[in-house]
C-alpha cells in the first residue's frame, strides 16, 4: 500500500523544486505586483497601414459596461490606456469617417500590448464590427493549446486538414487518425465526444468550428478515461443580439465534398443556435504485403495485392438553445443527431509459398462491407449564480443512444479448388445506451478558486454477431466455424473530485485530483460466460507557470490517464478477419496507466516525458500450422521523450523582429521523439526503441489585389528501430483566399501535395515472422475550391464537456 501511494503522488513530489524556484521568482519580481495595469496599442488604417490619430477609445466593463478609463491615439496611432481596474475588458474604438470597432474581450492580467488595431475607412455609415480578441494561429495556456481556425491555412478545406497544417497535432497519411507527440487522443466536439471514424471526420469542414483546443494537461474534472490528450472541436455560435449565421461549401478533384450551415438567433433572455454539417466523397488506395511465418512450413511466405475502394458520407445536425431565467439562473438544452455510412470494397490477390521455395497455391479475396452509424444525444444543463461573483452551482445531464450496425461479404477462391468461391457472410449489430449526470460546485475564496463535483456514469451496451459460411454440399448457409455470439457489456462509472486554481501575481497554479470508481459486468450468453471487476484509483493533476512578459512564460504540467479496456477488447469469443486470420478478446484484460511530464516555454520549447505501463499488446499465435490468432494482453511498458522547438513569426508591430511587410506569417516547428519499450511473450520478444522526427513549416504571403496566400510543407524522415522501419514522407500544398463583400464572403483555392508524395511504407520484424507493407493513396494531389459566406459577425459557442468518451473509442474498430 505504501508503494502504492508513493507512486501515485510522485508527479506531485518531482514537481515541489520547481514550484519553489518559482514562487522564489516571484519574490523577487514583487514590486511589479503593485504596479497600475495598463495596456498600449497602434491604430492604423486597414488598407494604408498609416497610423490614425484622434481615435477615440474605451476601456469598458464587461459587467455592466461602465466606462472605465478612456484615451485617444497620437499623431502616430499609438495609444496608451493607464489605471484599468478590471481583469478583463470590452474595448471599442471610433473616429470620424471609420467604421466603429469592438473588441468584445481582453484580458487586462495576460495583456500589455494590443499590436496593431486595423479600422477601416468607409464614405457610408456601416454598422460597428464587433470582435472577440486579436489571436494568433495558435495561443498558448497553462494547460493546454488552442487552435484558431480561421488563421490556420487550409482553414476552408477539411478539419483533418487544417489540424495537419497548424503542426500541433499529427496525422496518419494512411488512415487519418490524430495523435498528438505520439500518443492516442480523446476527440470531443463541444466537450462531449465525436462518434465518427478518422476517415470521416476528413470530411468535416473547417468552417464550421471557431477553435480547436489540443489539451495537453487535463483537468481533475475531465474523465480519466481515453487517451493521454483531448482534443476538442468548438463549433461556431455567436454572442451577440440579433440572427447572423455562416454557410460554407467545399469540392475537389479527389471528389471530397462538404458543406455547412451555422444559425443563430439571440434576443433578450433567449438564445436559439442550429448547425447543419455533410460531406460525401469517395477514394481508392492500393496496398502491397510480404509476410513469412518462420515456424509454418505450409504458409511460409505469403505475397498479397490488394486494391480498396471507399465510399461513404456523413451528416450532423444540432439544434438547441439558452435561456436566462434571470440574473442568476441559465438553462441550456440541445440535441445532435450524427450518421455516417460508408461501403468498403476491398480485393487482394495472394500467392502462397513453402519454407523451400516452391508454390502451393493462390486465392482471390473480394469482401464487400457497409458501415453504419447513428447517435442521438440529448443534453440539459441548469447554471445557478451566487451573490458572489464566481460562485456557481452547475448540474448537467446527458443521454446517448448510438446503433452501430455492419454486414460484410467476403468471397475466396483457392487456385487448388474446383473454382467456386469460399463464401462467409457476418453481421454485426452493436447498440449503446449512456446516462451521465455531474453536479458541480464553483467556490472563488480569497486564497484561491475551489471546484468540487461528483460525476456518475450507466452505460450499457450489447454486440450481436453473426457469421455465416455457405455449404455447396447441403445448398445452404450455417454457421460452420461457431463463429456467431451475443455479447452484453455492462458498467458504471463514480468519480469525485477537487481542484484548485490561483494567480500570485505572475504564478499561475492548476492543480487537482480525481478519485474513480468503474464497475464492469461482461456476459457472454452464446458460451455462458460471465465477469465481474472493479477499478479504483486515483488522478492527480498539476500544472504552474510563471510569466516573464507578454512573450515569455514556463510552464510545468504533469498528470495521470488510464485507458480501460473495451467490449471488443474482452469479448471471449473468436471472430473471422479473412482467411487464416481470426481475432479474440481477452476478459482478463487490465487498465493500462500512463503519465505525463511537460516543461514549456511558452510556444518556443517543449520538453516532455509519457510513461505508460500495462500497454495492450496484441499478440500472434498460429494454430493449426497456418491459422492465425490476434489477441490483447497486458505485457508491456513505453517510455517516450520527446522535445518540439517552433518559431512562430506573426507581422504585428509586437514581434521583437520584423519581416517584410509581405510576409504575414512564419511558423516553423521541429519535433523529436525518442520511445522505448520493454516486454517479453512467450518467444517474442517485444523489446524495441526507436526515435521519431518532423519538421513543420507554413509561410504566409500578402500578394497583390489583397490575395492571401500560404505554403506548407511537412516532412518526416525514415524511422528505424530494432523491430521496424518505416519510410520518409513529405508533402507539399499551396493555398490562396481572397474576401469579396466587405469581408463577407471569402473564397479560397487550395492545391494538396503537389508533389503526389503521400505513400506509406513500413517492415516489421519479429521473433517467428517478417513483413513489409506499402500504401498509395490514388490521386493524392488534388485541386480544391471553396466558398464561405457570413451573415453579419459570426462567433463562437462553447459547450460543457460532460462524457467520458467511451463510447467513441470503438471507432478505433473501423
Amino acid at each position: 500500500m505504501q508503494k502504492y501511494i508513493r507512486n501515485l503522488f510522485f508527479p506531485i513530489r518531482q514537481s515541489l523544486f520547481i514550484l519553489s524556484l518559482f514562487f522564489i521568482c516571484n519574490v523577487i519580481n514583487a514590486q511589479d505586483l503593485q504596479r497600475n495595469s495598463k495596456l498600449t496599442g497602434i491604430v492604423v488604417d486597414s488598407l494604408s497601414g498609416k497610423g490614425l490619430a484622434d481615435v477615440n477609445i474605451l476601456f469598458m466593463s464587461r459587467i455592466d459596461n461602465r466606462i472605465i478609463v478612456g484615451t485617444s491615439s497620437d499623431a502616430d496611432g499609438n495609444f496608451t490606456a493607464e489605471n484599468i481596474d478590471e481583469n478583463n475588458v470590452r474595448i471599442k474604438f471610433t473616429r470620424v469617417g471609420y467604421q466603429t470597432k469592438i473588441i468584445d474581450s481582453v484580458s487586462v492580467a495576460t495583456t500589455s500590448s494590443m499590436g496593431l488595431i486595423r479600422l477601416r475607412s468607409t464614405v457610408i455609415m456601416l454598422p460597428e464590427v464587433v470582435i472577440k480578441s486579436i489571436t494568433p494561429m495558435i495561443e498558448f495556456r497553462i494547460d493546454k493549446q488552442v487552435i484558431n481556425i480561421n488563421q490556420v491555412p487550409g482553414s476552408i478545406g477539411s478539419i483533418t486538414e487544417a489540424l495537419t497544417n497548424s503542426g500541433a497535432v499529427q496525422i496518419d497519411p494512411a488512415t487519418n487518425k490524430i495523435t498528438v507527440r505520439g500518443q492516442d487522443v480523446k476527440i470531443q466536439m463541444d466537450g462531449h465526444p465525436f462518434d465518427m471514424p478518422d476517415n470521416m471526420l476528413a470530411q468535416m469542414p473547417a468552417s464550421m468550428f471557431d477553435q480547436v483546443e489540443v489539451i495537453l494537461s487535463p483537468s481533475a474534472k475531465e474523465s480519466a478515461e481515453g487517451g493521454a490528450y483531448i482534443l476538442n472541436l468548438i463549433s461556431k455560435k455567436s454572442i451577440l443580439d440579433s440572427y447572423n449565421g455562416s454557410i460554407s461549401l467545399n469540392t475537389s478533384t479527389n471528389n471530397r465534398n462538404y458543406g455547412g450551415i451555422n444559425f443563430n438567433y439571440k434576443k433578450d433572455k433567449l438564445n436559439i443556435f442550429t448547425s447543419l454539417s455533410s460531406g460525401f466523397g469517395n477514394y481508392k488506395s492500393f496496398s502491397n504485403n510480404e509476410q513469412i511465418n518462420y515456424n509454418s512450413s505450409s504458409l511460409y511466405h505469403q505475397i498479397t495485392d490488394g486494391e480498396d475502394n471507399f465510399e461513404g458520407y456523413n451528416a450532423y445536425f444540432k439544434l438547441g438553445c439558452d435561456y436566462n431565467l434571470d440574473e442568476n439562473n441559465l438553462l441550456t438544452f440541445y440535441g445532435t443527431y450524427n450518421k455516417f455510412k460508408y461501403d468498403a470494397d476491398e480485393v487482394s490477390d495472394n500467392y502462397v509459398t513453402n519454407n523451400l521455395g516452391l508454390p502451393l497455391y493462390s486465392f482471390n479475396n473480394k469482401s464487400n462491407s457497409t458501415y453504419k452509424f447513428d447517435n442521438l444525444s440529448l443534453y440539459t444543463f441548469y447554471k445557478k449564480k451566487f451573490d458572489k461573483e464566481g460562485n456557481d452551482l452547475t448540474f448537467d445531464v446527458l443521454y446517448t443512444n448510438i446503433k452501430s450496425p455492419s454486414i460484410s461479404e467476403r468471397n475466396v477462391i483457392y487456385s487448388n479448388s474446383d473454382g467456386s468461391p469460399q463464401k462467409h457472410n457476418s453481421e454485426t449489430d452493436e447498440t449503446a445506451n449512456t446516462f451521465i449526470s455531474k453536479i458541480e460546485y464553483v467556490y472563488p475564496s480569497e486564497i484561491g478558486k475551489f471546484e468540487t463535483g461528483y460525476n456518475f456514469t450507466y452505460r450499457k451496451r450489447e454486440n450481436d454477431y453473426n457469421a455465416l459460411d455457405y455449404s455447396y454440399i447441403t445448398n445452404s448457409w450455417k454457421d460452420s466455424l461457431n463463429l456467431s455470439n451475443l455479447f452484453k457489456y455492462k458498467e458504471d462509472i463514480h468519480a469525485f473530485y477537487i481542484t484548485y486554481s490561483n494567480t500570485f501575481g505572475k504564478v499561475d497554479i492548476k492543480t487537482g485530483v480525481r478519485a474513480e470508481n468503474l464497475h464492469t459486468e461482461g456476459e457472454q450468453i452464446t458460451s455462458n460466460e460471465n465477469f465481474s471487476k472493479y477499478f479504483f484509483n486515483l488522478f492527480p493533476n498539476f500544472n504552474i507557470a510563471y510569466k516573464f512578459n507578454d512573450m515569455f512564460q514556463i510552464t510545468f504540467n504533469t498528470f495521470k490517464r488510464v485507458r480501460y479496456p473495451q467490449l471488443y477488447f474482452v469479448n471471449p469469443f473468436k471472430q473471422y478477419n479473412g482467411p487464416n486470420n481470426y481475432s479474440l478478446g481477452n476478459p482478463e484484460l487490465q487498465p493500462y496507466f500512463l503519465s505525463a511530464y511537460t516543461l514549456s516555454l511558452s510556444q518556443f520549447i517543449n520538453v516532455y516525458y509519457v510513461y505508460s505501463t500495462g500497454l495492450f499488446n496484441y499478440v500472434t499465435s498460429v494454430i493449426e500450422d497456418s491459422i492465425t490468432v490476434f489477441s490483447p494482453i497486458n505485457i508491456s511498458s513505453n517510455k517516450t521523450y520527446g522535445i518540439e522547438l517552433t518559431l512562430p513569426y506573426y507581422n504585428t508591430p509586437t514581434m521583437p523582429v520584423h519581416l517584410p511587410d509581405f510576409i504575414s506569417m512564419l511558423y516553423v516547428q521541429f519535433g523529436y521523439t525518442y520511445r522505448k519499450q520493454t516486454g517479453q511473450y512467450l518467444n517474442e520478444d517485444l523489446n524495441y526503441s526507436e526515435y521519431r522526427k518532423r519538421l513543420i513549416a507554413n509561410l504566409g504571403l500578402n500578394l497583390w489585389f489583397d490575395v492571401n496566400a500560404n505554403l506548407s510543407f511537412r516532412y518526416f524522415p525514415k524511422i528505424e528501430s530494432t523491430r521496424s522501419i518505416i519510410g520518409e514522407s513529405h508533402i507539399l500544398s499551396l493555398y490562396f483566399s481572397k474576401a469579396f463583400m466587405d469581408q463577407k464572403l471569402q473564397v479560397n483555392l487550395s492545391i494538396s501535395d503537389l508533389l503526389n508524395s503521400q505513400n506509406f511504407s513500413s517492415q516489421t520484424y519479429g521473433t517467428e515472422f517478417y513483413s513489409n507493407y506499402s500504401f498509395t493513396r490514388y490521386r493524392s494531389r488534388s485541386i480544391s475550391i471553396g466558398i464561405s459566406y457570413r451573415i453579419n459577425d459570426y462567433k463562437e459557442r462553447r459547450d460543457r464537456n460532460i462524457d467520458d468518451g467511451r463510447d467513441a473509442s470503438d471507432k478505433e474498430k473501423f
